[in-house]
């Protein structure tokens, strides 16, 4: 609907123009967490393999990927992974340690590289449980920024997600043929913008290629977040627009501890 006095094409522009002023502020921001990192808070201990005992009932949760499994935009420090450590704790006791592998900026090449390193594998031979935040800079970077839409450039991009996510995964299973993996579906975090079809549309695309790569391996589940942030993305985004807030990750971990089917203890939440 047209402002009163103003010609129809006026309001439309106007439209576009705050969706480009919000858009180009969320890849700023981006790209500034992927060329200067921000310090992170401190993270669950980390407890060499070594020390691991599995017939001494244990339990290990690895954690790979980028800045959602570090936890950036939550002023707790926790993110998605000190809340389900937190939730397994009450459970297991100090049984159950949790190790944060995951990296500001890092995308799927990275992971795959990363997942290479001795004392990675190390973790990821004796994880009770891994989950996996990987494939928003891969999209992101691919897409061509956000005031044009690089078409071609996303499919090669996505071409070579799709070929580092069975990478990453196939290493993982030759690691460690037992511990299920999690991996989290990406979000569109600019959904309540009024170009939201379109970038909706290319995270469906992506998240389609997830759920494609997993299904090839024994004990993967994608853990779905695209309706989380779809009908009211501020309620769950940090204040940078991209990534999320302390609820946001709330819910991330309600997610995925209902996937991974643990016990809860009372009415505690995560």
């Amino acid at each position: 609907m047209a402002i009163k006095g103003q010609p129809l094409w006026t309001a439309i522009g106007a439209a576009a123009l705050l969706s480009f002023i919000l858009l180009a502020a969320g890849f700023a921001l981006a790209v500034i967490d992927f060329f200067h990192p921000a310090p992170t808070a401190p993270k669950p201990a980390v407890v060499a393999p070594e020390e691991r005992d599995s017939e001494s009932g244990n339990k290990l949760l690895v954690s790979l990927g980028d800045s959602l499994t570090r936890g950036t935009g939550d002023m707790t420090g926790k993110g998605y992974v000190g809340r389900v450590h937190d939730a397994m704790q009450k459970i297991y006791g100090d049984k159950v340690t949790a190790v944060n592998l995951g990296i500001n900026g890092q995308t799927s090449s990275d992971l795959a590289k990363q997942i290479r390193q001795p004392q990675v594998r190390k973790f990821l031979r004796r994880a009770t449980w891994i989950t996996i935040t990987i494939g928003g800079n891969d999209l992101f970077r691919a897409s061509g920024g956000p005031e044009q839409v690089d078409r071609v450039a996303i499919d090669k991009g996505r071409s070579l997600y799709r070929k580092n996510l069975s990478r990453i995964l196939k290493e993982i299973r030759e690691l460690n043929g037992e511990a299920p993996v999690f991996i989290y579906g990406l979000y569109n975090p600019f959904g309540d913008l009024p170009d939201q079809r379109e970038t909706s549309r290319l995270v469906m695309e992506w998240n389609e290629t997830i759920t494609e790569v997993s299904r090839q391996f024994t004990r993967v589940v994608v853990v779905p977040t695209f309706d989380l942030f779809q009908l009211d993305p501020s309620r769950y985004l940090y204040s940078d627009h991209f990534h999320p807030n302390q609820e946001g990750y709330r819910k991330m971990a309600e997610r995925l501890l209902h996937a991974m089917g643990e016990p809860k203890k009372g009415d505690d939440r995560p």
